[in-house]
């Protein structure tokens, strides 16, 4: 998982990641296959969620937040944001 949230952006999105977050900082939370979850916004949970092999996402505050973050995870690139800086 991300290893130190950035300051201003919630805790999913990765240092490397330039992009702002979308909604509230524990709109959904994301779990890895070994156990480590972590919280964030739909737009950085679903990077997350796409860059992680057998990586789950479950509510957090924002009702219909994970199947929109799942649903956006299903159509990126895993580490999309390596990909726009080229």
């Amino acid at each position: 998982m991300s290893p130190q949230p950035t300051p201003g952006r919630c805790p999913a999105a990765h240092p490397e990641d330039p992009t702002g977050c979308d909604g509230p900082a524990d709109a959904v939370t994301i779990h890895d296959r070994h156990g480590a979850m972590v919280t964030g916004c739909v737009h950085h949970g679903a990077r997350l969620l796409a860059s992680l092999d057998g990586g789950q996402v479950h509510p957090g505050t924002v009702p219909g937040a994970a199947l929109d973050a799942y649903c956006r995870a299903t159509v990126l690139p895993p580490f999309c944001w390596l990909r726009e800086a080229q």
